[in-house]
């Protein structure tokens, strides 16, 4: 009879331990899949593109080249996602972010609003130190995955507008300057 109960008991407790675990995981997808979706609302509004590319700008000396680690920063930490305000390179974001549980996801054609995307290294190297970091907003036409709206801090390269087209896909050019094509995203 003790061995029936304690049979019973373990199975019950073996099950909720499942459950937790279970739980846990679902907790970690809807947390982000709640940040990535607040990143893409809080962008479509130009008051908090333009609040972040500012104060991305003064983290960098008031300079708006290399900022892009500073302007992503910026938005995660508008949404409530602690990033030190020293964050100032690629790796360094990277690392940051593999340490907190995020992953690299290679296939572009599963982005969805609000992912932090990176560029291959100046070589085209998708394992190099990414040159640039951008948020995806949505594809310019639904089935073609070249040319993105995304949100970044080269303004000044795409008449100002801190919201644009890039070709993410191919490596392109922008008032004259060479964009690397796109290597990796990464989630939670």
């Amino acid at each position: 009879m003790k061995m029936k109960k304690a049979k019973i008991i373990m199975k019950f407790l073996l099950v909720v331990i499942l459950s937790i675990v279970a739980l846990k995981k679902f907790n970690i997808y809807e947390n982000n899949k709640e940040l990535r979706e607040n990143i893409y609302k809080c962008l479509q509004d130009k008051n908090n593109r333009i609040e972040a590319y500012y104060s991305g700008v003064a983290l960098n000396n008031g300079k708006s080249e290399n900022t892009c680690v500073y302007f992503i920063s910026e938005v995660l930490r508008k949404n409530n996602y602690n990033v030190p305000k020293d964050m100032a390179n690629t790796e360094s974001l990277i690392n940051f972010l593999k340490k907190d549980g995020w992953k690299r996801k290679t296939d572009y054609k599963k982005l969805k609003p609000g992912n932090i995307c990176f560029t291959t290294d100046g070589y085209g190297n998708k394992n190099g130190i990414p040159t640039h970091t951008y948020i995806f907003m949505a594809w310019v036409k639904e089935g073609s995955y070249d040319y993105a709206y995304i949100c970044d801090n080269q303004a000044k390269d795409y008449e100002n507008k801190i919201y644009h087209i890039r070709n993410i896909k191919n490596v392109d050019k922008a008032n004259g300057y060479s964009k690397d094509a796109f290597s990796f995203f990464m989630e939670k």
